[in-house]
């Protein structure tokens, strides 16, 4: 992994290990839940009103999935102190995008491929419990996407004793005949917690940026590069509708948000490295409150594109991690790359 010098300012330092990431007896557990209505959206005849949502757990962290959904996670949490890091909506209100489409917003992590393009959602997943032991737990989710013809397949870990999630997934190029150039990114929805000590900040692995849009250009001109981190890049600063883009190389292969409030950092970490290219981050802003369908969240997102001939795969890995009690100064880059290393080695 390259880190550049310019990005030492950009990230945290750890310097408290917490000592409940080492409990030897936090054990994994599964298991399935219907009675809760989600808002259906697609015009499916597989979509369900009460779909089944996967709560996995050990004694650390908790996760849910809702593969009806299309979501890979919808929720991710801190068993302890009850606290969420991704943003999750069962009945979300519509929304009118700025440039005019109308669109609901569930939260959670998800990816652009199978996508439904009518209702800009991704696809329903199929699922199926393939471990389930006091030491690992693993569902394996696929779905295929009729416009591009791929197949995507994914696989969600999770450890005793761990405060990873692991995503393995591939895409498959489904036609016998047709290369296919792919624009592929997926979604992570930051549950921002809207208060007067809030100040969750970005995690972005760059040196510049570039702003894409912002509501009366309230950020700076369209196209405009600034340095990065940028003034917006805490939540309470983000004061309206925004969305950049990196304008530099990926400094490293992580991301996150950190809430200063709770000394907690929520990492994102991908495998091969170089997989993702890019990233982009847009936000409602703390006026979310005068736009329907709105709520105070931060979508990150990274993009790849990759060429796949006829029946060729792509396999990349996704790690997120909750790493807690966080000094917020001497930032190190290494700091957080090797402890998510010694997370996965564990």
């Amino acid at each position: 992994m390259k880190i550049k010098k310019h990005f030492v300012s950009a990230l945290l330092v750890i310097t408290v290990v917490i000592s409940f990431f080492s409990v030897a007896y936090s054990l994994v557990s599964i298991n399935i839940t219907e009675d809760q209505y989600v808002l259906p959206v697609a015009e499916l005849a597989s979509t369900k009103t009460n779909p089944e949502i996967i709560h996995m757990s050990n004694d650390l962290i908790s996760i849910d999935i809702i593969p009806n959904r299309g979501r890979i996670l919808s929720n991710f949490r801190l068993v302890d102190k009850q606290q969420s890091f991704l943003y999750q909506k069962f009945i979300p209100d519509p929304m009118v995008l700025p440039g005019g489409l109308h669109t609901v917003e569930f939260g959670g992590y998800y990816f652009s491929l199978p996508w439904n393009t009518r209702d800009r959602q991704p696809f329903d997943l199929q699922f199926e419990i393939t471990s389930s032991t006091e030491d690992l737990g693993e569902i394996f989710l696929s779905g295929t996407d009729m416009f591009q013809k791929t197949l995507t397949e994914i696989w969600v870990r999770m450890k005793k004793a761990s405060p990873v999630v692991e995503i393995e997934a591939k895409i498959t190029n489904t036609s016998k005949k047709s290369p296919k150039d792919l624009a592929f990114r997926d979604f992570t929805v930051f549950y921002i917690h809207d208060n007067e000590d809030g100040n969750e900040q970005i995690i972005l692995p760059v040196n510049k940026i570039k702003l894409i849009e912002s509501r009366n250009d309230w950020a700076g001109l369209r196209e405009s590069v600034f340095n990065w981190p940028e003034a917006f890049s805490q939540w309470n600063t983000m004061i309206d509708y925004l969305v950049f883009q990196s304008a530099s190389q990926l400094d490293a292969n992580l991301g996150g948000i950190y809430y200063p409030e709770t000394k907690s950092l929520f990492v994102k970490s991908w495998k091969p490295e170089d997989f993702f290219k890019g990233a982009e981050v847009w936000t409602w802003g703390k006026n979310y409150s005068n736009e329907p369908g709105a709520a105070p969240y931060i979508v990150y997102s990274n993009t790849a594109q990759f060429n796949l001939q006829p029946q060729e795969s792509k396999s990349f890995t996704i790690h997120f991690a909750v790493i807690a009690d966080i000094a917020e100064q001497d930032v190190t880059p290494e700091a957080l790359y090797n402890k998510m290393n010694q997370f996965l080695s564990q």
